[in-house]
């Protein structure tokens, strides 16, 4: 099994439990910073893009055992979560406390 395969599964579950409502994969220290009535939206945003980050690398792992060692599925997976990366920061800066 991918290593990229298991932090797909991970980063997905990651994203299905905050669309839910769960908390259990953030920290205390996280929470605190966001307001408490940011809490649902910043957890809905945060799932989408987790979600998204994680059908990603399972793809990515997916994609190295069709196509061993292509550096086009490479440097489409690095486009792709620099965008995840890039919208998941975004995400925190709108709804952490300043």
């Amino acid at each position: 099994m991918s290593l990229f395969f298991v932090v797909g599964i991970y980063f997905y579950a990651r994203g299905v439990f905050a669309l839910f409502g769960q908390t259990i994969f953030y920290t205390k220290r996280t929470l605190e910073l966001i307001e408490p009535e940011n809490l649902p939206a910043y957890l809905k945003q945060s799932g989408i893009w987790h979600m998204l980050a994680g059908t990603i690398f399972v793809g990515k792992a997916l994609a190295d055992i069709m196509f061993p060692g292509s550096k086009v599925v490479l440097s489409i997976f690095f486009v792709l979560l620099v965008i995840c990366v890039f919208f998941l920061a975004r995400c925190n800066e709108r709804y952490t406390k300043k």
